[in-house]
């Protein structure tokens, strides 16, 4: 019985430590996804500034090229984390199922001793009934 308790708790344990792992990959991931939008923003608001100006229309198209490159990078990195991401939602479903598999198995083996000990306490008040009856006649 222990042993099982302290199963279950090193399996609750794995859970938890891949649920943080994977909420590590998602704030990650949303960070870098904010970061996408905000060079966007910053392009727009180049593009605006460029308009207005002649150097910044000669400035402009590198400055565009160094952001698409950088916004690609990201992007790939985005695609890494969502490939980590998958793989850890993966392990944390087998590790789910493996703690599952156990708590049920506690469950079951919990619900037989209670069987166990009401028919124990039934066969006791059986032997006192019929130790009253015996006596009365």
């Amino acid at each position: 019985m222990k042993s099982r308790e302290a199963l279950i708790r090193l399996h609750r344990f794995r859970v938890d430590e891949i649920r943080k792992r994977l909420k590590s990959l998602d704030d990650m991931r949303a960070d870098l996804v904010k970061k996408m939008t905000d060079l966007d923003t910053m392009v727009q608001e180049e593009q605006r500034r460029a308009a207005h100006s002649d150097l910044g229309r000669l400035a402009y198209p590198s400055f565009a090229r160094s952001v698409m490159a950088r916004k690609e990078n990201i992007q790939r990195t985005v695609d890494e984390v969502e490939r980590q991401a998958a793989t850890v939602t993966d392990e944390l479903q087998n590790a789910y199922r493996e703690l599952k598999k156990h708590e049920i198995a506690a469950d079951n083996e919990q619900s037989r001793d209670r069987v166990e000990y009401a028919r124990q306490v039934q066969a006791e008040l059986d032997d006192i009934a019929l130790g009253r009856h015996l006596r009365k006649a």
